[in-house]
């Protein structure tokens, strides 16, 4: 491991975006009192499905205790997917032996003693239960479904050998919480926060939202310019419900039904089923069987599943006081939880200075920095409620992304960056955006005059610093 300490600027930020594969590991180094640099870390993981990836993470976790000295300040986790938190799970030993922490940043619906976020868990957990039920089936069936293996590695970690293992996020969240001196749960207009030792900064929590409606609001309606564009179920978790609730949810009455393998067993009791079904794939009336028909319902429970945790992210926006400039770190928030952030605002009230007031228009109007969310997916960068409104002439974009791995994604490749959402960054940055999967390539001074440096780049990582003048 080489000795990459990574120092803070006189004024202002240094970030730095790690390259994990695929996923978001944040490293922020800010001036501290006496000079000392106070770390922040945003994330930390890799999805699960990414080849090499928990190899990876692991590499980068090394590599952040020799940046950091083995402290870091802050730690904030914006939501429960692995590629977002699966590092914590995979290096959990460098963590918890070799990295102290001194606060832990969550989101409200993470915390154990509210009952909301309770409710919101449990849902989530029989969600997931229920999906991995029909994946086990469907593979039972030689069937298995991509669509949903690919979701659910946003919930599990690389086993190293092309397995998957499942994420327990109950138990990776209590890591860190146990490992920092202080753990905090926050929701969004709260008093702006600050970062221990280090003045000038303030930290506005503007998601995840407690409206349950903006909450459950992740998809595109559809609306123009709100993104940018070009029951059946039930019986999948035995577990999940009764025997009444796993019958009613059967498309005939169980009079009318024959299990699989009774009838294959029993050709003379059943020979209408050999004659017009046929039990093997191959067979010419095979098409007949509706066996595993019901079940393909969960692609679209696998996709609720995805969008209602990336609509729990905890958003901020770090705001660099004396030039005004703001880090927009939206973790993976989808539309309900974009347009939540424009109801109400910083006063007096909630923490600002009398006569002081502040909208997140405010805050996306000063925006230099934007961590692209759910590595530039269509759903999640709102359009007018969002890029529109950063209008800073120094805007420049980061985008943990392997776009190659993406499109590879089957039987749908995953769009991302989705491009017209690519192209429009591309004009408002001036071309300033840096990726996890491109090399970035020097080009002219000028575009980086504003932010008085050109990026850094390393083999593991990208970095920017961002001044305070």
């Amino acid at each position: 491991m080489s000795n990459d300490i990574m120092k803070a600027p006189e004024s202002g930020v240094t970030v730095r975006m790690y390259r994990t594969g695929f996923g978001d590991c944040f490293l922020l180094a800010f001036r501290g009192r006496y000079n000392a640099t106070v770390y922040m870390l945003i994330d930390c993981g890799v999805h699960a499905q990414y080849s090499g990836g928990s190899d990876k993470i692991r590499e980068v976790v090394g590599h952040l205790k020799e940046t950091t000295g083995g402290r870091l300040h802050v730690v904030a986790i914006t939501h429960e997917h692995a590629d977002h938190i699966s590092g914590f799970a995979s290096a959990r030993e460098v963590f918890e032996k070799e990295i102290n922490i001194d606060q832990a940043w969550f989101a409200w619906t993470e915390d154990p003693q509210n009952p909301d976020a309770e409710a919101l868990r449990n849902r989530r957990t029989s969600m997931k239960m229920a999906l991995q039920g029909v994946q086990q089936r469907l593979a039972a069936n030689g069937q298995a479904d991509e669509t949903i293996a690919g979701l659910l590695g946003f919930f599990g970690v690389n086993s190293g050998d092309g397995g998957l293992l499942p994420l327990n996020t109950s138990n990776v969240f209590d890591v860190i919480r146990k490992k920092a001196k202080d753990s905090k749960y926050y929701k969004p207009k709260c008093p702006p926060l600050t970062l221990p030792g280090v003045e000038g900064v303030r930290v506005f929590v503007l998601g995840p939202p407690e409206d349950k409606k903006a909450l459950m609001s992740a998809r595109p309606t559809g609306k123009p310019g709100e993104v940018y564009e070009e029951q059946g179920f039930a019986a999948a978790s035995s577990t999940a419900q009764s025997p009444w609730e796993e019958e009613a949810s059967q498309p005939f009455a169980s009079n009318y039904r024959v299990q699989v393998e009774v009838a294959r067993e029993n050709k003379k009791l059943y020979p209408f089923f050999h004659e017009h079904y046929g039990f093997e794939d191959a067979d010419a009336e095979s098409w007949r069987r509706i066996d595993s028909d019901w079940l393909y319902p969960a692609d679209t429970l696998a996709l609720k599943l995805d969008s209602a945790t990336n609509n729990t992210s905890l958003v901020l926006a770090i705001e660099l006081q004396n030039s005004g400039r703001v880090l927009l770190f939206p973790g993976d928030a989808q539309v309900g939880n974009w347009e939540s952030w424009h109801e109400g605002g910083w006063s007096e009230e909630n923490g600002l200075a009398k006569g002081e007031t502040i909208t997140a228009k405010d805050l996306l109007n000063r925006t230099v920095l934007y961590k692209v969310g759910h590595h530039g997916s269509h759903n999640a960068t709102l359009r007018e409620l969002g890029l529109e409104m950063m209008v800073s002439k120094e805007l420049t974009a980061m985008i943990p992304v392997n776009e190659e791995w993406a499109l590879a994604r089957k039987p749908y490749p995953w769009k991302m960056p989705f491009h017209p959402l690519y192209k429009d960054l591309q004009k408002r940055t001036r071309g300033r955006i840096l990726r996890t999967d491109v090399k970035w390539e020097p080009t002219e001074e000028a575009e980086w005059k504003a932010l008085s440096s050109q990026p850094r780049e390393q083999d593991l990582y990208v970095e920017l610093t961002i001044p305070d003048e």
